[in-house]
């Protein structure tokens, strides 16, 4: 016999359906794997941010100085993406928008950097470029289209370079009385629940402008703190150092750079314990983001891969911990044995992201402890303050 809470339950789902909109609004509990559709950062040293469980139909905030990996990085996420969808039947595959508000991305940057086709003829990119177009007008075409439910993916490019209508195409006297800050507002309060009911991310890439008035951290971002507070997940980038074709970093002053780290810090997540902080990920200049090496990272981290002895490394059995390799002089050389060994990196890749995923492990220490890096004055942030400020 039906309880008094399921009947309710029943009720209220049959009133969303009359109004047109489909599932189950209202359940009794919550299911342990109500993310079980989820998606990834591209590189094994950035998914163990977030312990690989980054779920479908949030917003997400890019933030970070110029040239510092966001738009590439976001590049990333639409590449694999793309593998996923295409691992589904046809008629539930779901395509990307693109807006490009600056009017800068490059397509063949895109394939080159991370594999992202944004001609790809099987999941294609409704691609946007707003010619002038006020604030409330793109945002306006962004919620129409994941109307459709046929949009996964939205990437917005950047927050910095729109503007709303009561400015967009005014003198340059007029002032902005916080118009951006307040349709980013409108915006997510508006469409949150289409963006949850689709099952659609959307990617905000926001710059970094300075303040002059003396107060505080000098930093400020578009969109305001609405948006801030709307967003599941806040990453920041930052240009790490470049490194040669061993792997070696390089000083500034260096010659001989093939690519360059990409550093990024987790300002915020509302579905993980927040107790990794840094990501750190390569990405070369010919070949794009070096998976390989990035493997071995987190690899070396969970003990897969170890410092035997001086300058020694030995590449273990994900399974069984028995040394699958002679003893590796050099950590520049353990790629090369990747490279020889495909099916020995793929064993340790998946062993990586197994263990990455696992949010009971107590005996895991985050991956900055590791390298004993403090991320705030790396990235120049206040953890505490950021989580007190924007929710």
């Amino acid at each position: 016999m039906a309880s008094v809470l399921d009947s309710l339950r029943k009720k209220l789902n049959k009133a969303y359906e009359d109004k047109g909109i489909e599932g189950d609004v209202f359940h009794i509990g919550v299911s342990e794997d109500k993310f079980k559709s989820t998606f990834s950062l591209g590189s094994p040293s950035l998914d163990m941010l977030t312990y690989n469980s980054i779920p479908e139909g949030i917003f997400i905030e890019i933030v970070g100085p110029e040239s510092s990996g966001k738009t590439t990085l976001a590049f990333k996420i639409a590449s694999d993406f793309i593998k996923k969808e295409k691992q589904k039947p046809k008629e539930e595959r779901r395509h990307i928008m693109f807006v490009d508000a600056e009017g800068t991305a490059d397509p063949y940057w895109a394939k080159v950097s991370s594999g992202y086709d944004m001609n790809d003829t099987e999941i294609e990119t409704l691609y946007e470029t707003p010619l002038g177009a006020s604030a409330e007008e793109i945002l306006t075409d962004v919620a129409t289209a994941v109307q459709t439910g046929k949009i996964g993916l939205v990437i917005f490019d950047s927050l910095v370079s729109i503007a709303p209508k009561q400015v967009n195409g005014e003198s340059m006297e007029k002032k902005d009385m916080g118009g951006v800050a307040k349709l980013m507002s409108d915006f997510v309060k508006r469409n949150t629940g289409l963006f949850r009911r689709y099952g659609t991310t959307f990617i905000g890439i926001n710059g970094i402008y300075y303040s002059v008035d003396g107060y505080g951290n000098p930093e400020r971002t578009s969109g305001g703190t609405a948006w801030k507070r709307a967003c599941s997940l806040r990453l920041k980038t930052k240009r790490g150092q470049c490194y040669d074709k061993d792997g070696k970093e390089l000083k500034d002053t260096e010659p001989g750079a093939v690519g360059h780290i990409i550093e990024v810090a987790l300002l915020k997540t509302k579905f993980c314990r927040w107790d990794r902080k840094l990501g750190r990920c390569h990405l070369d200049y010919t070949r794009g983001f070096d998976i390989l090496q990035d493997t071995i990272d987190v690899a070396t981290f969970f003990g897969i891969i170890q410092n035997v002895s001086q300058g020694h490394y030995v590449v273990t059995d994900p399974d069984s911990g028995e040394p699958i390799s002679e003893k590796i002089k050099g950590k520049a050389n353990i790629k090369p044995f990747f490279e020889e060994h495909l099916d020995v990196w793929k064993r340790v890749y998946d062993k990586v992201y197994e263990m990455m995923s696992r949010k009971d492990n107590p005996n895991d220490v985050s991956f900055e402890k590791m390298l004993n890096i403090n991320v705030e004055e790396l990235f120049g942030i206040n953890f505490e303050q950021e989580a007190e400020e924007n929710g």
